[in-house]
């Protein structure tokens, strides 16, 4: 072993040595071993320490949040459970409890246990803020919003339920209300810390909060991109509002699209994020999604209209690579979206249940799949007559390569992805597969994406049922026709 991390570790160890019924100690090796990168480790110690005392807040916690990553919800649940025996009234007992049944797909047990975790005082303000997922995961909007207003009142201070709220409100189309709340989303930590994008943690107290389309007017005006790469290309539809009253607009963006949004947006200067910003050039520093607050707190302010247009020798380029049309229709496909922490596996299906789809006649289909997916496209294709194509993973890498290849195809059927955000921002007819329990751009119920007037949005009617939903997308495409 090296490095300071290391000797906090052998000092623990040796301490352990001593006093090894410890809960402190455990606790603490656990948490090292953890941040260290040794999750069975971790999970080693936080045993012991459950061990010595079986409702022990602290190793509760650890365990049961690392044994939930892990997807072992079953074993989370026995965790809690076995504190429960021993203390009845363990809040973080309840809240481990509901947050394995929520993330195993059951709001309504998870709800169940969270309202008796929010009897403890310690765990009250948590419990609430789960009451209001559950709540929105079973459709009762008004219970959520009644949660999270308890929250709020338990802990003033915290940006936390008010950004809930603004999520909430924004998925169900109160744009006037949803925008400001959306703005706390700077003073809740694990946003800033996943999900801040290309801004610097230093850079967030300057930023301007909660805009109006008045503050931007006539300022130079440097906008940072934020979230991830979908979201980018999202909040980019609302860059021509801001250059139409700005001064001037510069724009930090994902290296990836600054070739695509450059194309769209000549008045615009896009810079990687390594390149040198002159401060006293800039009078307004502003988060990409902030600019909602400014252009889009009513439904009528969103256009849908497409805004991304790769260059033209590129859309020919990759008209030339799909080859001819011979009378087919263009399908590109995506079917996995998101990560763990995102909830990959609600979003997602394998490209084999896209069969009904796959089996439809005169069409020429083409993988869109970011990553290493070619081992499912050849297990799928064998023994078709019309297999899917595919493009290798380097050549689509920069979206304005995407956006042409999208550009050229008469419709698109994806799951929950930035294809989706691809197929708006072109104009490209767009079938997107939607989970239950969908993130908030998709708003909550409803055919169409405000953002997007060429997407049209099918939902599962209950959790992890695809088949329904692929064969209304199955019926889109076999009634579209060829563009051309």
């Amino acid at each position: 072993m090296s490095g300071e991390g290391d000797e906090v570790i052998l000092r623990l160890k040796r301490a352990l040595r001593d006093s090894p019924r410890s809960v402190r100690t455990l606790n603490a090796l656990a948490a090292g071993l953890l941040a260290r990168g040794d999750p069975s480790g971790a999970e080693l110690y936080a045993r012991k320490a459950l061990a010595v005392c079986a409702w022990e807040p602290e190793a509760l916690n650890l365990l049961g949040s690392l044994l939930q990553l892990q997807g072992r919800y079953d074993e989370a649940v026995a965790v809690a459970d076995a504190a429960l025996a021993v203390r009845p009234a363990s809040g973080a007992a309840w809240m481990i409890r509901g947050d394995a049944h929520f993330n195993a797909g059951d709001p309504q047990t998870a709800a169940a246990a969270w309202e008796s975790a929010a009897r403890d005082p310690d765990a009250a303000f948590d419990a609430q803020v789960r009451l209001a997922k559950a709540a929105r995961a079973l459709g009762r909007v008004d219970d959520a919003l009644a949660a999270l207003d308890r929250a709020a009142t338990l802990r003033p201070d915290s940006a936390i339920p008010v950004y809930e709220r603004g999520l909430l409100r924004l998925e169900n189309r109160d744009f006037a209300a949803g925008w400001p709340d959306y703005e706390s989303r700077w003073g809740v930590e694990r946003f800033i810390e996943g999900s801040r994008g290309l801004i610097p943690r230093a850079m967030v107290p300057l930023l301007k909060a909660a805009p109006t389309a008045a503050d931007l007017a006539v300022r130079r005006v440097l906008l940072v991109g934020e979230q991830g790469i979908g979201d980018q290309l999202m909040f980019a539809s609302m860059i021509p509002d801001l250059t139409r009253i700005a001064a001037g607009v510069t724009c930090v963006c994902e290296p990836r699209l600054l070739r695509l949004l450059s194309a769209s947006f000549p008045d615009v200067a896009f810079l990687d994020p390594g390149a040198g910003v002159d401060s006293d050039a800039i009078d307004v520093l502003l988060a990409m999604g902030s600019l909602g607050c400014a252009f889009r707190r009513g439904a009528e302010l969103f256009p849908g209209a497409a805004y991304a247009r790769p260059r033209r020798q590129v859309l020919e380029a990759w008209d030339a690579r799909l080859g001819p049309r011979n009378g087919r229709l263009r399908v590109g496909l995506s079917w996995r979206g998101g990560v763990a922490a995102t909830r990959r596996s609600s979003r997602s299906v394998d490209l084999a249940a896209f069969q009904p789809i796959l089996d439809l006649p005169d069409c020429q289909f083409v993988s869109l799949q970011y990553g290493d997916v070619q081992a499912e496209i050849d297990a799928v294709n064998a023994g078709r007559g019309n297999p899917v194509g595919s493009f290798p993973p380097a050549e689509q890498n920069d979206f304005e390569d995407i956006a042409a290849l999208v550009a050229n195809l008469d419709m698109v059927v994806s799951v929950q992805t930035a294809a989706v955000h691809v197929c708006g921002a072109v104009g490209t007819p767009c079938l997107a597969l939607i989970p239950d329990n969908p993130e908030w751009r998709y708003m909550r119920q409803g055919a169409d994406m405000p953002w997007y007037g060429s997407v049209r949005l099918i939902r599962q009617a209950a959790p992890g049922e695809w088949s329904s939903v692929i064969a209304t997308a199955a019926q889109g495409v076999a009634t579209a026709r060829p563009t051309s």
